[in-house]
């Protein structure tokens, strides 16, 4: 699996300055998160005037927030472009070294159903809402790609059975419109792909990615004394963007 390896180091650089790209967008929305009204009274007349009470003394801070929140809005397809990014690393990484053969017998039905045995390789990973992580990676870095048309199977059916999974175990039914691909907006989703998967940082990635290419997991960064050895000794000449003092 050397081959692997030398993938995930060879391509750590890109990575690690894609995921710097996306904390400063995810920053963006962070003053939106920390203000919650909280009350222990009742609906009625009591906390509605809590609640006017908590609009007054956080006027500016509310403010902020939506200011924040737009600016998020408006740079979140930038955010997508390069979460969507990362997808494509990932999901190469997958459809060359993957050494998975077979198909889970415990997909979601529909998903099984159109699944077929040249996809087996992404059936690797950690379950996220009862889907392989592989398939997830697969299925957002298609749509990504082409987030203009309705995505191919069996990116199709992932995205069903994400957009009709209840985000709670007694929530009525209805469609997640984070990953409703049927909406007709066209929306690049990379962005919530990877949300929902947990990569906000190089760490969670390179971990997620080493345990489905079945790695050693004794280097954590995926950096091997080889590549280090290789990286170091590099010369100015060989590369024009390296500066000397």
């Amino acid at each position: 699996m050397q081959a692997a390896i030398d993938y995930l180091e060879s391509t750590s650089s890109a990575v690690k300055h894609l995921f710097a790209g996306i904390e400063d967008y995810v920053a963006l929305l962070r003053p939106t998160t920390e203000l919650t009204f909280v009350s222990g009274q009742p609906a009625g007349p009591e906390r509605e005037e809590q609640f006017r009470r908590w609009l007054a003394e956080n006027e500016k801070s509310l403010d902020k927030a939506r200011e924040a929140q737009t600016r998020f809005v408006a740079e979140s397809f930038a955010l997508s472009t390069l979460c969507g990014a990362v997808l494509q690393v990932a999901e190469k990484a997958l459809e060359l070294y993957s050494p998975n053969k077979t198909i889970p017998a415990d997909l979601p039905l529909g998903l099984k159903s159109n699944l077929k045995l040249n996809r087996a390789q992404y059936c690797v990973g950690r379950l996220v809402r009862r889907i392989p992580l592989g398939l997830i990676i697969y299925a957002g870095r298609n749509q990504h790609a082409h987030h203009e048309e309705l995505p191919r199977e069996p990116g199709f059916s992932v995205f069903e059975h994400l957009a009709a999974y209840p985000e709670f175990p007694d929530q009525s039914p209805q469609r997640n419109k984070a990953f409703d691909v049927r909406g007709g907006n066209h929306s690049n989703y990379a962005g919530n792909i990877t949300s929902l998967i947990g990569w906000r940082s190089y760490e969670a990635y390179v971990e997620d990615m080493r345990s489905m290419l079945r790695l050693d997991t004794a280097d954590r960064t995926g950096l091997s004394r080889k590549f280090h050895d290789r990286t170091e000794g590099a010369t100015t000449k060989d590369d024009p963007e390296r500066k000397t003092g």
